[in-house]
This record gives C-alpha cells, structure tokens and sequence, in this order.
C-alpha cells in the first residue's frame, strides 16, 4: 500500500490525492471522476492496476509493489506545446533529483535508460480538462516482463511515494513554464535525432532521418521529398523498436 503521507510530504504542497491498492486504470478512474462533476486539480495512483493502458491500445503491465501508475487531472495546456512533452521533461527532472540516473526520451512519450523502455505517459481529454498518466517501472517484477522485451526499470532503492510526489511537483511546475526551456531539456535528451527511421503516414511508408523537434513538438525529418513534420503516426529504427506518436 502506498502511503499518502510521504507522496504529499514529497510534493511539498497542499493536492487531493486518492491512493489505491489496485484500479483497472488510474486515468480511466480520474476520467470518471471528472465526468462525474470532480474537476479540480488532483492525484490518483495505484499500487497495481489490471488493465493499464499505453497509447494506441496497446497494454501497460502495472505489477504490485514494483511500479508507479499514477495520473494527475490537469487544465489544458494554454499553449502549442503537448501536455506530453512537458510530462517528459518533468519526468526526467524527477528521476534525476531522487536517483541520479539520466533517462532519454524517445518521441514522444516513451523514457528509456539503458536501452531499455522504462516509462510511458499517456494524455487523453475529458471535460475541457487533461488527464495524464505515467507509468514507471521502478523495480523489475520476480518474473520480469517476458513478453516485453524492450521493457526495464530503474532498479532503484529510492521509494516510489518519493517519485510520485517529485513527479507530480514536476508536472505541476512545468505547466506555466516557458516552453523553450521545456524544449531545450526535451532536445538534449532525445533518442531519435541523427538516426534513420521508417515512419507511416496515411497509409503510406517512409524512409527519412530525424532532425531533431520543433517549437510545436513535432518530429522534424529529412525525406527524399524534403523536410517534413510529424505529428502523428507511429515510427520504427533500425532495432524495430517501435516509437508512439503523438
């Protein structure tokens, strides 16, 4: 069981904060919730969920004890820059204050380190507001992810009620925080840029290599054709490990 004390002592200022031993979803929780009239600022983890969700669908393994699944409801950004690039940056701030140890993004909602996938953050709208989830894989399971390959942790002693709190703290200061600092951080920790990669885009496949990101969060790429954006789909590297977009 989680205890809220420390994740709000973490936080260092006053949140609603609802713990749960275990949920199918913290966000489709949180969206409920909202829909149901509670749409202040908030805090919702579990100590394991059943049906943790990544995005296109696509499953978020959440073992008891060993992981952090928690998603906070936020207003919706007021600028261009996605909730998900700062949710990144904030993470990475997060992590290295409580372990020291340095995550890399891959574009635009995957943390890695040491090759290995070791966060995911998914954002979805509901009632004019923004729910966002992060799941963190803190220590590894007794049984590892067999099915996830790609999949690690960071095998750290810090507590995950310090983490929860450290993060939300992040993700909350991030929110008025001029984008081009947001930007510069997500830059210098960015997986992608320099390598060669296939993308699909409406149907069709493509070759290119990645430049780097815009002011907007979008992937910058150099194409046979030119330079192109990228906003959504989904792209692979070399590994054919796969990156969501955004």
């Amino acid at each position: 069981m989680l205890n809220e004390q420390k994740i709000l002592g973490a936080l260092g200022t006053a949140l609603p904060l609802t713990c749960l031993d275990v949920t199918d979803s913290t966000n489709l929780r949180l969206k409920e919730m909202c829909r149901s009239g509670d749409r202040q600022v908030q805090l919702l983890c579990a100590d394991s969920q059943t049906a943790g969700r990544g995005r296109l669908g696509r499953s978020f393994l959440s073992p008891e004890n060993t992981g952090i699944y928690m998603s906070l409801l936020l207003p919706l950004p007021e600028d261009d820059l996605p909730l998900t690039v700062r949710a990144a940056a904030a993470v990475c701030r997060a992590v290295e204050e409580v372990t020291g140890q340095r995550l890399l993004i891959k574009w635009v909602n995957d943390l890695f380190l040491d090759g290995k996938k070791v966060c995911g953050i998914l954002a979805e709208g509901v009632e004019n507001m923004a729910v966002l989830g992060i799941g963190l894989n803190v220590r590894m399971p007794e049984r590892g992810f067999p099915d996830v390959p790609i999949a690690g942790a960071l095998n750290t002693h810090a507590d995950r009620e310090t983490l929860i709190g450290r993060i939300a703290f992040h993700v909350l200061a991030s929110l008025p925080e001029q984008k081009n600092s947001i930007l510069t951080l997500y830059r210098e920790r960015m997986l992608l840029t320099g390598k060669n990669i296939t993308f699909n885009h409406s149907g069709q496949e493509k070759n290119a290599r990645v430049l780097g990101v815009d002011d907007m969060g979008g992937l910058m790429v150099q194409t046979d054709a030119g330079t192109e954006i990228l906003r959504t789909g989904e792209v692979s590297i070399g590994s054919g490990q796969v990156a969501c977009l955004e």
